[in-house]
């Protein structure tokens, strides 16, 4: 399987999953892609080339699924800046370390290690994903602007708690490691 698709979204910090969850799940959301674990590889050259052009390279691990990501310069203008606005190109792949391997041979390297637990939902017209994460809870929701804007007041919240940063940008204001690991699910949960 393989998307192209113009990504717009936003995060939001929340501190109570379960509590964000059942207001989801009030508003009409289903789930779409049950709470699982998921574990990121960021890979750049040793240049930071793909960093510094704004660009990412992305592995994921979910259970036994492995997804290649490439996003391009998020897009940016006055009217769009509380959102983070950028093409994507997924790939499913069915060989991990091959893959790896590969990205190896044409000279990226691991640059960041994050994994964190998500939950996905659907309306129809909107997408909330739900992350439990080491550095704390957060949702992300994705569809067109106004939609964001919509869901995002149904749950309570606001342009003002819209973040754009992504979660290795987010660690490392915390954090001076590259690697955003755990252990542990969330108590209850396997």
């Amino acid at each position: 399987m393989t998307t192209n698709k113009l990504e717009i979204e936003v995060k939001i910090k929340v501190d109570d999953l379960e509590e964000i969850k059942r207001k989801i799940i009030k508003l009409g959301f289903r789930t779409i892609a049950p709470y699982s674990f998921e574990h990121n590889i960021l890979f750049d050259t040793t240049d930071e080339r793909l960093k510094k052009n704004k660009l990412l390279l992305r592995l994921r691990k979910i259970e036994d699924k492995y997804i290649v990501t490439f996003k391009h310069p998020p897009e940016q203008s006055p009217d769009t800046s509380q959102y983070k606005i950028r093409e994507e190109k997924e790939i499913v792949v069915s060989d991990y370390e091959n893959i790896k391997s590969i990205f190896a041979g044409l000279g990226f390297n691991v640059f960041f290690i994050y994994e964190k637990y998500r939950e996905i939902f659907d309306n129809g017209e909107v997408k909330i994903m739900m992350d439990h994460t080491p550095i704390g809870n957060y949702i992300e929701i994705e569809g067109d602007v106004e939609e964001i804007d919509k869901t995002a007041a149904r749950l309570g919240y606001s342009k003002s708690d819209y973040i754009t940063d992504n979660y290795m940008t987010l660690f490392r204001k915390k954090h001076k490691t590259g690697f955003m690991q755990f252990s542990a699910p969330l108590p209850g949960r396997k």
